[in-house]
């Protein structure tokens, strides 16, 4: 009798905590701050910009290419990445993990970086949601590997 009482529990915690939304391809918009961590040379935090595309391959599973744009010790430099974000959807909201790999070009220069991201998408209205994202990337470029902190947050736009 308890465990018919547990799976029947389960069943129900189970069908109703995780309810899926339906899924479609999103514009996100969003702003906050790149601080770059060098060994050499003091944190520098810069004003980040930038936008994304979020595309569902499944519900757990989506693409999301980005480009950011910020200033790396008084240069500005572009982000040019294509994430892999694993989703978690919950009652009110959406968690996620993914690494992002891509290229960064500051200055004169281009060189590859790869990151890992979280980050937390809430539903406003039917379609609109907010967005919170951090992501830590380490660009490969020359003797030494330059790190960055990036932490935005914005608008994501469902078609």
């Amino acid at each position: 009798m308890r465990r018919l009482l547990a799976v029947a529990v389960f069943v129900i915690i189970g069908t109703t905590a995780v309810t899926a939304r339906p899924q479609s391809v999103s514009l996100g918009v969003g702003a906050g701050v790149a601080a770059m961590h060098r060994v050499d040379q003091p944190a520098d935090v810069s004003f980040a910009w930038g936008f994304a595309v979020n595309i569902p391959v499944i519900s757990t599973l989506h693409l999301s290419p980005s480009s950011e744009i910020y200033r790396d010790a008084g240069v500005y430099a572009t982000d040019i990445a294509l994430a892999f974000r694993f989703v978690v959807p919950l009652r009110t909201a959406d968690l996620y993990v993914g690494v992002a790999p891509g290229l960064t070009a500051s200055g004169t220069t281009t060189a590859p970086h790869v990151g890992a991201l979280g980050g937390v998408v809430l539903p406003l209205i039917s379609n609109v949601s907010w967005f919170a994202q951090y992501k830590y990337k380490v660009v490969f470029a020359g003797a030494t590997n330059s790190r960055f902190s990036h932490a935005n947050a914005g608008l994501l736009f469902s078609f």
